[in-house]
């Protein structure tokens, strides 16, 4: 008795295989037949055989169940920053789906409603010369191109067979690609499709499909809203540079406030005021089933740059006009009693009501004084609403985590976005060279420290800074600060000014807190076009200036007071104004550095620093900070580190 293989047929899927013994056919060949229905009809012994079916197993996928649907929505969420470049994001989430569904020909394609047309923006594939060739399909916003049109217009995601088709695009596409039936996912902001996904297979009768749906609709949302995004900064340049920083600062905010739902939502409401430059920020939070919706509120006073928070309830019954509101709608705060009773006056009230999927209903609410809301900040603020909505779904998946894993999510995502809010690459700024620094004690630090330049590249802003505290409670500080800090050095020249409203926010935010939370801090301005250098400080002590003409290190000393001690720091006004010339450098760096401890409790100090620095000088900014550290290093040997380790470097070239 002999076991053959018979070849399947075309009717056959890939994940089929049958095998058959047949009792008379015993001579070492393929048997010659016909496969039809199941059954193999053997012309040498001229008997029928039923074939046996067995499923070969998918490698490497499966079925995620919530836990880890949340899991892999968060590990990828630094994935989704608006500051990147249309082409890089598109790579990059092409690039994800790839590796996570093994697939190797993936389109996106993106809509134009104006031009009335839908057109391939990126295919990705390791065959160069096809991303070459298919690089510039057009599809017209016509039904009559089939299958592909009608899920963008019914926003629903469909599986089709390119044979069914019978628009002349398919077979073109087919014959071009290999590809013979297709996934599409349509990409939904809100609930108007921006775009599409295409998952192309090379077989008709594939599986495949149905765990590949499930898994891009876990990302397919926050992709939406990254794409929308860079869409807006590739139409207004420079609508987008604002609006970048602030994105991506709320982004990687909300991340961190996942566990800390008031302070979320206080920093959404920041970031919305800045987004649209309104006095007020306000959202009403109602869930199910209850009387009494909680009210969350932002003032910002533009005279006095000063921040205020308010957090109240009001009654459903109260709440009629606004809760009929289904889309955005802009309004006369008079129109109603609601808006007197929330303590929102002006020429014009923003409504943008979002209901999120445990159907509790969020309104937002923003008011300008004595202007309206131009159409540019309208379609930020829109496109910011749709992230704050998904973040704040992930906070509620999040809260779904048993108490272990959520300490312990909290802690990695808390490290991964600290590091994201250092500055990954220096600024493009020439004339100068630039080193950053950071070694947290516990993981999570309280350090800070970065460099921003103007939008016109003629200002450049260096500071650094030192929470009290350690791990997750002093790096959601920093967090925050970093947000005010990014927001301000746009709307204001004065390192002191932007220092006093970092003040402000601090206080009222932690007077009442169990542990209050300060921060000592020095902040330059370096005009590059004079080369003037403008230092205020908040505590922090000084920093170090080598002058290449002398061959000297002299110590600056800032002065100030810490910040968020008390309401009112103008008494510690501190403005100090220096000149630098090609080849200074300056050195800035936190207490970790100087009381860094060895075996018998010795202190680093600023003398063993300062002659660090100095021996290390002709090297650039960042082998100084490199070198410095080994020298710390050798000096502590194996002691623990009790405090985070930060510096910065700048040489102006």
């Amino acid at each position: 008795m002999k076991k053959e293989i018979v070849y399947p047929g075309p009717w056959m899927n890939e994940e089929s295989e049958f095998e058959r013994i047949c009792l008379l056919c015993t001579e070492p060949r393929v048997p010659s037949g016909i496969t039809k229905a199941g059954r193999f009809f053997c012309q040498t012994c001229q008997r029928e055989w039923i074939l046996e079916k067995r499923k070969i197993p998918r490698v490497g996928k499966h079925v995620l169940n919530s836990d880890e649907k949340t899991e892999f929505l968060l590990e990828n969420l630094s994935l989704f920053n608006s500051s990147l470049g249309l082409d890089d994001l598109m790579f990059r989430f092409s690039e994800l789906i790839s590796d996570r569904l093994k697939k190797d020909k993936i389109a996106i394609f993106i809509t134009n409603l104006e031009l009335g047309e839908i057109k391939l923006a990126h295919y990705y594939t390791k065959q160069k010369h096809l991303q070459r060739v298919i690089k510039r399909i057009t599809l017209d916003y016509d039904l009559s191109y089939g299958i592909l049109i009608e899920a963008m217009a019914k926003r629903e995601p469909c599986f089709y067979k390119f044979s069914d088709q019978t628009h002349p695009f398919y077979s073109f596409y087919s014959k071009l690609t290999g590809t013979k039936s297709q996934l599409v996912l349509p990409i939904l902001y809100a609930n108007i499709a921006v775009g599409m996904i295409t998952i192309d297979y090379e077989d008709e009768d594939t599986l495949d499909y149905i765990e590949d749906e499930e898994i891009l609709k876990i990302v397919v949302g926050q992709f939406a809203v990254s794409l929308r995004n860079s869409l807006l900064f590739s139409k207004s340049k420079n609508q987008s540079k604002h609006f970048r920083s602030l994105h991506t600062a709320a982004l990687t905010l909300s991340q961190l406030y996942l566990n800390n739902h008031n302070e979320m939502i206080r920093m959404i409401l920041l970031t919305l005021s800045g987004i649209v430059d309104s006095s007020i920020s306000c959202l009403v939070e109602i869930p199910p089933n209850v009387t009494k919706a909680k009210v969350f509120k932002v003032y910002r006073d533009l005279e006095n740059y000063e921040l205020k928070t308010l957090t109240d309830s009001v009654d459903i019954n109260d709440l009629n006009f606004i809760l009929q509101t289904k889309e955005i709608l802009a309004v006369d705060p008079s129109i109603d009693v609601i808006f007197q009773t929330l303590g929102i006056t002006g020429k014009e009230t923003l409504i943008v009501p979002v209901k999120l999927e445990n159907e509790t209903i969020c309104i937002f609410i923003l008011a300008k004084e004595e202007t309206r809301f131009p159409h540019e900040e309208i379609e930020a603020l829109n496109a910011f609403v749709s992230l704050a909505r998904i973040t704040m779904e992930n906070s509620n998946l999040y809260q779904n985590l048993s108490n272990k894993e959520r300490l312990e999510k909290e802690i990695e995502i808390a490290k991964e976005i600290q590091s994201n809010l250092l500055p990954r690459n220096a600024p493009e700024a020439d004339g100068f060279s630039f080193g950053g620094l950071m070694v947290p004690a516990r993981g999570i630090g309280g350090d800070y420290y970065d460099f921003i330049l103007s939008p016109n590249r003629n200002e450049l802003f260096v500071c650094i800074g030192d929470v009290s505290g350690k791990g997750v409670a002093a790096g959601l500080v920093m967090a925050t600060v970093r947000t005010i800090l990014h927001s301000l050095v746009r709307v204001k020249d004065s390192p002191w000014e932007i220092l006093n409203d970092i003040n402000n926010y601090l206080y009222s935010s932690y007077r009442d807190a169990i542990t209050p939370r300060f921060m000592s801090m020095i902040l330059i301005r370096w005009n590059l076009i004079s080369d003037e250098v403008e230092v205020s400080g908040a505590g922090h002590g000084n920093f170090y200036h080598y002058q290449l003409y002398s061959n000297t290190v002299r110590s600056i000393e800032t002065g100030g007071v810490i910040l968020g001690i008390s309401p009112d720091i103008s008494k510690f006004k501190n403005e100090t104004k220096l000149y630098f010339k090609a080849g200074d450098t300056i050195l800035l760096y936190t207490d970790g550095v100087t009381e860094a401890l060895n075996a018998y409790e010795k202190q680093y100090g600023e003398l063993s620093l300062e002659e660090s620095f100095r021996n290390h000088i002709l090297l650039e900014p960042k082998k100084i900070l490199e070198n410095i550290y080994l020298d710390l290093k050798e000096f502590v040997k194996e002691q623990e580190q009790h405090d985070d380790i930060t510096m910065v470097a700048v040489r102006k070239i």
